[in-house]
């Protein structure tokens, strides 16, 4: 094995971002992953004629490192409408974002989602955002939470909780809002200014297209790796790689004894259902309001992207997220859930497939944006990457092992 050869462990968009680097200063790097394909945690697979991505995931094209290495023309990504469609206990309806769709504006401000000081400031605050750099959305708000930030801007309980709350809380994977304020911040710039939405052949199309791209690196597909060694590589069938550096693209803990038990991780439940019946949700997403449901959001999939139906038939596939990971006993209340939510009668509803995603988003106490290369570096050698090095967001990820190859690469 060549000694000055780059290993980097993890297929992920990390990974393949840390490769890509690599390749592009002339070298051809090694990349270990432990399952059957890359993609890390963006995955898709093909169930009874659907695509259905594992975990419910959407593609922000104003990511800056999405426009770094994305052909999102390529992905043929089609678009969730912003606003959103807010399901309380007593109501429901739907609202749209007047700075993008001018023509909803008198509709915008009688909608109940909150006053219309509330619009008003959300207006102020996403134009505020939107002329701000991303390094600025972070300055001063590292460790603030979201919840108080609001509050401390004037938003009222009403928007708080029918808006702020079930959208953010879905982009978070926590319900409290106590993700920095700066995360925030960053994200409804990104919505402000971009779009949400869906890559054609479902979210693995974007390690797909990455992959595509590689030219010199060897991938090694089943490879698990037992620990990390200095710069050697000590893999589960007890042979050793021996590198020049090594990028950990993936969870460390159990790989660097140092790091072991340091980095805790958000989980979340999405589940799959087709309804026969076609719901007609103008592509958008779907808010529950409503403190006795089990759901946090849902949506439907084929209404924003055709193609995630492989087959013609009618209906509907329906993607819907969880407050909580609930246990197999709690399926039959957030099927009922559902059922209240869309109105569909009890016979509508054909459920499809449960994702239980353990390691969903790292959790932080502290976010950050931009930092220098060389703070990627852990010990000598080895060099981190993975959004728990900056934020949970494919923009961190995809950073992250950019800026770890550029690190080992200054040895």
């Amino acid at each position: 094995m060549n000694a000055d050869r780059y290993v980097i462990i993890g297929g992920g968009v990390a990974g393949l971002a840390a490769a890509l680097t690599l390749e592009a200063a002339g070298h051809s790097p090694l990349l270990l992953e432990q399952s059957d394909a890359p993609g890390g945690r963006l995955r898709t697979d093909e169930v009874d004629g659907f695509r259905l991505d594992r975990g419910f995931q959407v593609l922000l094209t104003e990511y800056p490192e999405v426009k770094r290495y994305l052909d999102l023309d390529a992905l043929g990504v089609q678009a969730f409408r912003p606003g959103g469609h807010v399901h309380t206990r007593q109501q429901h309806f739907r609202f749209a974002d007047p700075l993008r769709e001018p023509a909803q504006l008198f509709r915008s401000a009688l909608s109940p989602v909150g006053t219309l000081k509330d619009k008003v400031r959300l207006a102020q605050l996403g134009l505020r955002l939107m002329r701000s750099s991303p390094e600025a959305c972070f300055e001063g708000h590292h460790e603030q939470p979201t919840m108080d930030y609001l509050w401390e801007y004037g938003f009222s309980e009403q928007i708080v909780e029918r808006f702020f709350r079930p959208f953010f809380g879905g982009i978070f994977l926590e319900q409290q809002l106590t993700t920095p304020a700066a995360m925030f911040r960053f994200v409804l710039k990104m919505f402000a200014q971009g779009k949400a939405v869906l890559p054609a052949e479902g979210i693995e199309a974007i390690p797909r297209q990455l992959v595509a791209r590689l030219e010199r690196t060897e991938l090694r597909m089943n490879c698990e790796v037992a620990a990390v060694e200095g710069s050697s590589v000590r893999l589960a069938d007890g042979s050793t790689i021996d590198a020049r550096a090594v990028i950990v693209a993936c969870a460390p803990n159990a790989l660097i004894p140092q790091l072991a038990g340091r980095q805790a991780w958000k989980s979340t439940t999405n589940l799959y259902y087709y309804s026969t019946r076609r719901l007609k949700e103008n592509r958008l997403i779907n808010l529950v309001s409503d403190p006795t449901s089990t759901i946090n959001t849902f949506c439907v999939l084929d209404e924003v992207a055709p193609t995630y139906k492989l087959h013609q038939q009618g209906g509907s596939l329906i993607s819907v997220s969880l407050k909580e990971c609930p246990g197999t006993d709690s399926m039959a209340q957030a099927e009922q859930d559902l059922l209240r939510h869309t109105r569909l009668p009890n016979d509508a509803l054909s459920f499809i497939r449960r994702y239980d995603v353990p390691h969903a988003l790292p959790e932080l106490d502290s976010v950050g944006y931009r930092y220098d290369a060389t703070h990627s570096r852990l010990i000598d050698r080895v060099f981190l990457a993975g959004d728990q090095q900056l934020n949970g967001s494919l923009d961190a990820a995809l950073r992250s092992g950019r800026l770890a190859a550029e690190g080992a690469l200054r040895l």
